[in-house]
């Protein structure tokens, strides 16, 4: 596996290619996006700007072809002639109003004039306005030339109007013309609607009609100067669509706002980088969680090896600990099995000068029976010395009896266990008592119940508790002048009690808590080491029991130690 640096660096490198890659493609993407935006867009905004300048094209030339025919019509309307011929002027002027205001009325013209030969004005039919005609104006010309005049005039306040002149003839020849004039602003108004700036540039490049006011009657110059500095005026980007108006000499333009254009070309080229953006950290999240699961791996690699590491360690500790242990259970299983085997030589120790006792006066008497025996062999006196004999025997076998329970008691115990009658435990740790119990004048009463009733145990090892037990309740009732003890066993169902009741002085409540511990006594120096209660103690946990000490219930003062075992049954053999 890699190390952490060689990871790290691979890590910088492809970080480092993805956002490289990631700029390049994002630029070349933003520029042909963006360009391709833009062109879709413009074509669209051209597209737009064509068709509005075809309507408007068509709209102004709608609107004005109406007025052509009128002035030709006027002009050729026999009371339109008799006007220019009635000698009386004021009746000629009024008649001449007359019909100019019918022709107003109907028509919806700004003005209609009725003009001399000489450009003097014969009448006019509103009167809104003063507006002369010279005998060398274009319009006058070439309405006495038999054709139709047309043009822009800049009225008063810088009204505009459209023009149109005819020919008013007789058989005598040319009497006048009649002029209509056309209101330009309100054909103007109409282009309010439209969000596109609208302009119509006649032949001299003057403006002369538009949806933007600051822009009218402006030549070209004037006119790009002031699109670029007008506060409300368009961005000077922009995209012209114009059609030339044939019949009036005009080139109309509609200016469609390029920002769109922009717009789109900014917008997607953000997006395609956007995209692009997302793309590489889709990309460098992959990298940072391949990298991730590496050092992730690593490290759970490095604990891995650490914990097998300390796992290998500890284990080598604990079986040397356990190793340790053992040795150290065993030796103390051997010193528990001396310790045992040092206090029952210890209790045989306190009893030695009773055994002694025991042993000596059979001797003694073995001693006066094996004399006398002799004594009536000599005089031949075979029946007494038959009955001596007899006694001897009966002795050797008290002895003899005497002799194998101590060497019961003594020997070490098997460390198994099993079923065990605890009747013939109690009488044969009473016999290994008896020459004690003698010496002390106890009297020993025992309630054993069932002689076939079985405990979980060993035969020596109960025989011990039971020889400590009694040992330490007559040593409770010394100098007592009718010491008393009672052994009483119960049982239930799963459980065997054996209560040893003593009628000595009880035990004292300030060190009840400690008597089950090693060397603790209440006897005198020289009495005793204090290891018969716990050993008796530990024996009966070792066989699963429980040994406790209560006060006398029957009497005041004496002590009541319970021995509680479980039941033995027959199917798991007599222990020894």
């Amino acid at each position: 596996m890699a190390n952490g640096a060689s990871i790290n660096r691979r890590y910088r490198e492809l970080s480092f290619l993805n956002a490289a890659v990631a700029i390049l493609i994002g630029v070349i993407a933003a520029y042909f996006v963006a360009h391709s935006a833009s062109d879709i867009q413009e074509t669209r905004l051209r597209a737009t700007g064509r068709e509005a300048v075809n309507v408007q094209a068509e709209a102004l030339n709608g609107a004005l072809d109406k007025y052509r025919m009128l002035a030709v019509m006027l002009g050729q309307r026999a009371e339109v002639r008799s006007l220019f011929l009635d000698p009386d002027q004021n009746r000629a002027r009024e008649a001449a109003r007359l019909v100019g205001l019918t022709t107003i009325g109907l028509s919806g013209a700004l003005e209609v004039a009725f003009v001399r030969p000489d450009g003097s004005i014969l009448a006019r039919a509103a009167d809104k306005f003063v507006d002369g005609f010279g005998p060398d104006s274009v319009l006058l010309q070439t309405a006495m030339q038999g054709r139709l005049g047309r043009a822009v005039r800049v009225l008063q306040k810088g009204r505009r109007a459209y023009v149109f002149t005819a020919r008013v003839s007789a058989v005598g020849g040319h009497l006048g013309a009649v002029a209509i004039y056309v209101d330009l602003e309100n054909i103007e108004d109409n282009w309010s609607l439209i969000t596109h700036p609208i302009l119509a540039v006649d032949q001299a490049g003057i403006v002369v009609m538009s949806n933007r006011a600051h822009w009218r009657l402006l030549p070209p110059p004037a006119f790009n100067a002031e699109i670029d500095a007008a506060p409300d005026a368009p961005p000077s980007d922009y995209f012209s669509n114009s059609r030339v108006l044939a019949p009036l000499n005009w080139t109309l333009t509609v200016l469609v706002d390029a920002t769109p254009a922009r717009n789109a070309a900014t917008l997607w080229g953000g997006l395609a980088v956007a995209v692009c953006a997302a793309i590489a950290l889709a990309v460098q999240l992959l990298i940072n969680r391949h990298f991730a699961a590496l050092r992730r791996e690593r490290r759970d690699r490095t604990t891995s090896l650490r914990l097998e590491r300390i796992v290998r360690d500890r284990t080598r500790e604990l079986l040397q600990s356990n190793t340790a242990l053992e040795a150290a259970v065993e030796q103390l299983h051997r010193t528990h099995t001396e310790l045992i085997q040092t206090g029952k030589m210890a209790a045989l120790g306190q009893m030695s000068t009773a055994l002694s006792h025991e042993l000596n006066q059979p001797l003694s008497a073995v001693k006066s029976y094996a004399d006398n025996a002799l004594t009536f062999l000599q005089r031949g006196r075979e029946p007494e010395a038959r009955d001596n004999i007899k006694r001897i025997s009966e002795l050797a076998d008290r002895m003899a009896e005497i002799s194998r329970h101590l060497r019961n008691f003594a020997r070490k115990p098997n460390p198994t266990f099993g079923a065990v009658p605890i009747a013939a435990v109690i009488e044969d740790a009473l016999k290994v008592l008896v020459s004690r119990i003698r010496n002390d004048r106890a009297e020993i009463v025992t309630e054993l119940g069932d002689p076939a009733l079985l405990v979980r145990g060993g035969h020596v090892r109960l025989q011990q508790v039971i020889v400590n037990l009694v040992l330490n309740g007559l040593d409770a009732m010394e100098g007592q002048p009718a010491p008393r003890l009672v052994i009483n066993v119960s049982s239930t169902e799963k459980s065997v009690s054996i209560a040893i009741t003593d009628c000595g002085p009880g035990i004292d409540p300030a060190v009840r808590d400690q008597i089950f511990d090693p060397f603790f006594t209440t006897k005198g120096v020289g009495q005793g080491l204090g290891l018969g209660l716990s050993i008796s103690y530990n024996i009966v946990k070792d066989f699963g029991g429980q040994l406790s000490v209560h006060d006398n219930a029957e009497v005041e003062g004496g002590a009541t130690f319970v021995v509680k075992l479980e039941a033995g049954q027959e199917s798991e053999g007599v222990a020894a």
